[in-house]
């Protein structure tokens, strides 16, 4: 293989090398949605099922590259008890996407507001999430 290969944490996430051309076109279509606030597709769906699923007590961990479900695993109490304490889902308001690619969206519940946004792998899966308190 032609490119890099990050072993961290007990996983390797291979980095083929690509053409110029191909950075060029992944930049420009990230300039584009940040510059027009415009998410991935689906994106308040797959974020909506992802709370839901969490909610449940059944995150899809299929759904995760490898590191994100490690992580998710380690930390699902405490998200379970935070999203407990936060009551029904009510909506979900898009604010924009991050330098780095991620969709960003105001969660509301009947007991609050979270900041969650995330970001998808090149093969679909969610490869970060990052849940906060509003400000």
């Amino acid at each position: 293989m032609a490119g890099l290969v990050l072993h961290q944490n007990g996983y390797e996430q291979e980095a083929p090398r690509v053409d110029a051309s191909v950075v060029t076109e992944l930049e420009e279509a990230l300039a584009g949605r940040i510059r027009d606030k415009r998410p991935v597709e689906n994106s308040k769906a797959l974020l909506r099922e992802v709370i839901h699923q969490h909610q449940r007590g059944e995150p899809d961990y299929e759904r995760m590259a490898p590191p994100l479900a490690a992580l998710v695993r380690e930390q699902f109490p405490v998200i379970k008890a935070d999203l407990d304490r936060m009551g029904p889902l009510k909506d979900l308001s898009f604010k924009g996407v991050t330098a780095e690619g991620w969709d960003v969206y105001e969660v509301s519940f009947d007991k609050g507001n979270l900041e969650w946004s995330f970001i998808l792998a090149a093969d679909g899966k969610f490869s970060g999430m990052f849940i906060r308190p509003m400000m």
